[in-house]
């Protein structure tokens, strides 16, 4: 299908289910060709959570609370982290294939590309200092305005604005969602209620969805010189593949897939040890859990909410890290080997970063069984 057209898609659903359906189905279309290059602008119709592809819901999430309180959350099939989405806020996504001259094909080009651009269109639009801030936020003032994900594969870019309109309720997202104190080390303001802000509240004015729809095709012309951009819809096939995916998803199997009940399942013996470490790179928060057997590596499970590239690359470093020394030289060795790969990119995260998580779980070692 021909880049010629940009297609426009304003829609209403939760943050959580089009994160696991509509997502995924769209930007499968734009990869098979089946549909031309998307911006999506989804509103969302009701509070919801998800956190990232690569995160145990168990580390990032209260478990307990979100069962006593009747949270739902959604593990999506991208990067970043945990992120609390309310009614009347807004996903704005790129669904954009990188043969396009002004669409970037790496992390590190994409985040201060078209975040540098969003900001800006905010800044002129509505008159407040909002910027960017490396690695992937908008921030006023040191006041984060929107969380961001980012995938680039098979020939086609991802890029998900969470776009906080309204005010979020901090204390029940920070109930949900505790916050690792590694995770705020490098910000001025720590707490939840400080370090976020919404745009109704920056802006001085009610936003509804013609001023969202507005704003987004004025970010689209500034980031990447597309002017034209014609209303659309969600296709057949693209309800199809949501609906699939969907089921998918929505499983238990998926959504603690990097999670130790899964990984470690009927794998641990008397004598095993197991240590969990976190250490903060500029790319996000890195959660290391390594068994040990005979003084080597036996299993490793590296989480966190930074964006890798590809997304399965993560897993390839898990693996890499089997049969490792168990001592710190021989893991950052590891580590380094692989990030020196010409097929992967961890943006913002380096092997000294990897390194001090697992030396932290090195430390951390008690008995497995």
């Amino acid at each position: 299908m021909s880049d010629d057209n940009w297609r426009l898609i304003v829609d209403e659903n939760s943050y959580a289910d089009f994160s696991v359906s509509v997502s995924p189905a769209v930007e499968k279309a734009v990869v098979n060709g089946e549909a031309p290059p998307t911006v999506y602008l989804n509103i969302f119709d009701t509070d919801s959570i998800t956190i990232g592809v690569n995160e145990d819901p168990q580390q990032a999430l209260d478990l307990k609370f979100c069962g006593e309180n009747n949270v739902s959350f959604r593990r999506r099939p991208n990067g970043g982290g945990p992120v609390y989405a309310g009614a009347g806020s807004a996903f704005l996504v790129f669904f954009l294939p990188t043969s396009h001259s002004e669409v970037p094909d790496t992390t590190t080009e994409a985040f201060p590309k078209v975040l540098t651009a969003f900001a800006e269109t905010l800044a002129e639009r509505y008159g407040f200092p909002a910027e960017y801030r490396p690695l992937n936020d908008v921030q006023v003032e040191g006041r984060k305005l929107v969380p961001t994900s980012l995938k680039i594969e098979d020939g086609v870019m991802t890029f998900r604005i969470v776009i906080n309109v309204k005010p979020i309720d901090t204390e029940l997202a920070g109930k949900i969602m505790p916050m690792a104190p590694e995770k705020v080390k490098d910000k001025e303001l720590k707490d939840m209620t400080s370090r976020f802000t919404c745009l109704e509240r920056e802006a001085g004015k009610p936003i509804d969805a013609a001023e969202l729809e507005a704003m987004v095709r004025e970010a689209t012309t500034h980031a990447f010189g597309e002017s034209h951009l014609t209303l659309g819809s969600v296709t057949d096939t693209e309800h199809a593949y949501a609906d699939d995916f969907r089921a998918e998803y929505e499983s238990e199997e998926w959504l603690f897939a990097k999670s130790e009940k899964t990984r470690f399942a009927d794998l641990l013996e008397d004598g095993d040890t197991i240590g969990r470490g976190r250490a903060k790179a500029m790319g996000g928060l890195i959660w290391a859990t390594l068994v040990l057997r005979d003084g080597a590596v036996l299993k490793a499970i590296i989480n966190g909410d930074w964006h890798p590239r590809p997304l399965d690359s993560v897993g390839w470093l898990e693996d890499s890290l089997t049969g490792c020394a168990a001592n710190v030289a021989s893991l950052k060795d590891c580590a380094a080997t692989f990030l020196a790969r010409d097929d992967v990119e961890f943006a913002g995260v380096t092997a000294d970063d990897l390194a001090a998580a697992m030396e932290i779980a090195l430390g951390d070692q008690a008995p497995a069984v």
